[in-house]
């Protein structure tokens, strides 16, 4: 049953949705700023009513070694005159895929065989006399979807701080908002659920931002 509250919320989302032309501007202006980088943007839901407190961005950075994406997010909230920008690292899950390649280096039970356009899953003693004679048939290990994780943090380092303190400028050029800190945007909500938190986990920063993280 939707609340009271939750109907604002979707309302409030709609409007910021309809009156977006302050934010597509300034992500214009964000990539002439920066031609070089990549700039998105992650607001189009809004018009749904779902999901976020904010308009959503990010500018990509170049990526290091072991990184997968390298950005810095910019969240300009619609419900109260704050913003906040961060630096948005996807890397390699060690752990993970260390857990994988153990898992993988158990022995199998069964074993996958193509043959043309047709796949028969076969015990896997069958499948080692299969490979003795015909190896292209039988699918090899993967390790394509290697496992990630995400990395958030707003102590930029050196190579994100001139991007952060640019998109900054911006912000609070076009809206005259403030940057919420850490210390307030991570005090706990308790008695407030969002949509991906439950009571008691929920911060400042999903309820006023996203709870995307």
């Amino acid at each position: 049953m939707q609340t009271e509250e939750d109907r604002r919320l979707v309302d409030a989302r709609r409007r910021a949705s309809a009156d977006c032309e302050r934010w597509l501007g300034m992500l214009r202006r964000l990539r002439e700023q920066f031609p070089e980088n990549e700039v998105d943007n992650f607001s189009v839901h809004l018009a749904m009513g779902s999901h976020d407190g904010c308009y959503s961005g990010s500018l990509y950075l170049p990526k290091a070694t072991g990184e997968h994406r390298h950005a810095i997010e910019l969240r300009v909230s619609f419900l109260v005159p704050y913003y906040i920008v961060y630096g948005s690292r996807l890397v390699d899950d060690l752990e993970g895929i260390e857990s994988q390649k153990s898992l993988r280096a158990t022995p199998p039970r069964a074993v996958t065989i193509f043959v043309h356009d047709t796949a028969y899953i076969l015990p896997a003693w069958v499948g080692k006399l299969i490979k003795l004679i015909k190896p292209e048939l039988v699918e090899p290990p993967s390790m394509e979807d290697k496992p990630t994780r995400q990395v958030i943090s707003f102590e930029l380092s050196p190579d994100e701080q001139p991007y952060a303190a640019g998109i900054a400028q911006e912000i609070e050029a076009t809206w005259g908002y403030e940057r919420m800190p850490p210390e307030v945007g991570n005090v706990v909500v308790p008695d407030v659920a969002t949509n991906l938190r439950r009571l008691g986990e929920a911060r400042l920063y999903d309820c006023l931002f996203s709870d995307a993280w």
